[in-house]
């Protein structure tokens, strides 16, 4: 590699950087640094052992780790190990058709297949290579079985964010890695179009360095991996603003980086786009009682609710299935809690928007783990009551109105029905068994989450072009940059997991495309 001399240290805490002259030469070039280009990274350097060929990753952030390392409910994967260890009983098939419901329809078939035909060996390539203990197993909403892994606490009771530990993890492994290479704070600008050949391939980038520079970096493959748009809501020329203008002033759980930089790389060279105007708005974003409207909220994570947390309204009461997909679950908390008499909140605290109570009895707060559970107190996102009747008092709702949902709650769960919302799987009582026992309840309110379109690719992770949509050669992608895979609604835990199974296929693809140049002499 020519002219590059930057490092990724194990901490992931910085990268010594020299400069590098105006254009320089790789073998593969990943663009973005969350789960999804550190996968095809670490799966290109895998496929082209015993080669000179090499990796550049270019970072747009001071370090890697993306909206990845914000995810907080696990990884799906059906018929893992895990699974059947804990003797939960689970299908590719079942997964399969739970993803497609949730997209409504309008998810691509042979995307989905392979997602979840390659969900198991996912999981297993993280825990057996990179030996991350998704031992815990939760039932989110929108699936058939509990199949969502994420990381338990450790033994002194600190919490292991899954997607931090997941993130972390590969980014270390890079960290030693002498054909990768990590260029931070730089933004890729440009794809370079091979105008030599009547293909139109990608052959490289231009990115531009913290300093205003701008630098040309050739390569035979690059893999675009720069996540969605959910952040840009406050750009007025944003993709927000383009295609779901309805939606651009609501608050989002998504770091500012998440502004489609890929979308409008690949948009720039002529690929096709996809479901641009499907936005995921998650039905859980904290409110904050220090500045309940702040723009940007921290996820209430999905799986607060699988280990048994209710929704409640302004009233104390229930109004949805909580385990429901989470369009579903947004779209209830906007019509039962939006109004002055139905809307959650805090004294003098108003989200000034829809919001609901999330409440968690003790056993539940057991089983989704004190360890998170106390990092969400130490934000003051959650907070703590002792018994029913103190519940009711913080809350400020009606003693003998509270006591009744979850009376009826437990009522149903004792029976083994399904109650009026739909709901059949119930994974704790909301009751604790004595007064003195803590609850444990928040604000939250429907948030932007996760944007479901994209650059159209297909099953090798190759970015299609408009009108004939053939791939463009050269050009990959994988993660949130795509489209048409989770079709109008993403179900929970599909995120990480489409990072791996497509973020690796990326890999080996631009690794069969240098390897490719490098046998013929062209590198």
């Amino acid at each position: 590699m020519q002219g590059i001399k930057q490092i990724l240290n194990t901490g992931n805490k910085g990268v010594i950087q020299t400069a590098m002259e105006d254009t320089a030469q790789a073998s593969i070039v990943v663009v973005g640094g969350g789960l999804a280009g550190l996968a095809a990274a670490i799966e290109a350097l895998q496929q082209t052992q015993g080669t000179k060929a090499d990796v550049v990753m270019v970072e747009k952030e001071p370090r890697t780790g993306g909206n990845s390392a914000k995810a907080s409910s696990g990884i799906n994967g059906a018929w893992t190990d895990t699974q059947k260890v804990q003797g939960i009983t689970d299908s590719t098939e079942a997964f399969e058709n739970d993803t497609l419901r949730s997209g409504r329809g309008l998810s691509n078939g042979t995307l989905v297949k392979r997602l979840t035909q390659e969900s198991a060996q996912s999981v297993a390539w993280l825990q057996s290579h990179f030996s991350l203990d998704l031992d815990i197993i939760a039932q989110l909403g929108g699936h058939s079985a509990a199949r969502t892994h994420r990381r338990p606490d450790t033994a002194d009771g600190r919490p292991q964010p899954v997607g931090w530990g997941i993130v972390s993890t590969l980014a270390a492994r890079l960290s030693d890695q002498p054909r990768f290479r990590l260029v931070s704070e730089a933004q890729v600008v440009e794809l370079i179009k091979d105008t030599r050949t009547s293909t139109s391939g990608v052959e490289g980038v231009v990115y531009k360095t913290i300093d205003g520079k701008l630098h040309r970096l050739r390569a035979s493959a690059v893999v675009l991996a720069t996540g969605g748009f959910a952040g840009d809501g406050g750009a007025a020329n944003g993709l927000l603003h383009k295609f779901t203008p309805q939606l651009a002033s609501l608050p989002s759980t998504n770091g500012k980086f998440a502004t489609g930089d890929g979308v409008k790389l690949g948009m720039a060279i002529g690929a096709d786009l996809v479901g641009m105007e499907h936005v995921q708005v998650h039905p859980t974003g904290f409110v904050s009682p220090a500045d309940p409207t702040a723009p940007t909220k921290f996820l209430a994570a999905e799986a607060l609710r699988g280990a048994g947390g209710l929704l409640l309204n302004g009233k104390g009461e229930r109004f949805v299935n909580e385990l429901d997909t989470r369009d579903n679950v947004t779209d209830a908390i906007n019509a039962a809690c939006s109004s002055t008499s139905t809307r959650a909140g805090y004294p003098d605290a108003d989200a000034n928007g829809p919001a609901a109570f999330l409440v968690l009895s003790q056993a539940a707060a057991d089983a989704f783990g004190h360890g998170a559970l106390g990092f969400y107190e130490k934000m003051r996102l959650i907070n703590r009551a002792t018994g029913i009747s103190g519940l009711a008092a913080a809350m400020r709702v009606p003693l003998a109105t509270l006591s009744k949902t979850l009376f009826s709650h437990d009522d149903v769960r004792s029976s083994g029905s399904v109650d009026e919302f739909g709901k059949k799987t119930f994974p704790q009582p909301a009751l604790n068994a004595d007064q003195t026992s803590l609850y444990f309840w928040a604000v939250v309110t429907p948030s932007i989450h996760y944007t479901m379109g994209g650059l159209r690719f297909d099953e090798k992770a190759r970015v299609l072009q408009a009108g004939n949509q053939s791939p463009i050669p050269g050009l990959f992608a994988a993660g949130e940059v795509t489209g048409g895979l989770h079709g109008a609604n993403r179900l929970a835990g599909n995120s990480l997991l489409e990072c791996v199974v497509f973020g690796r296929e990326a890999g080996r693809q631009a690794a069969l495309t240098a390897l490719k140049t490098i046998n013929e002499g062209k590198l």
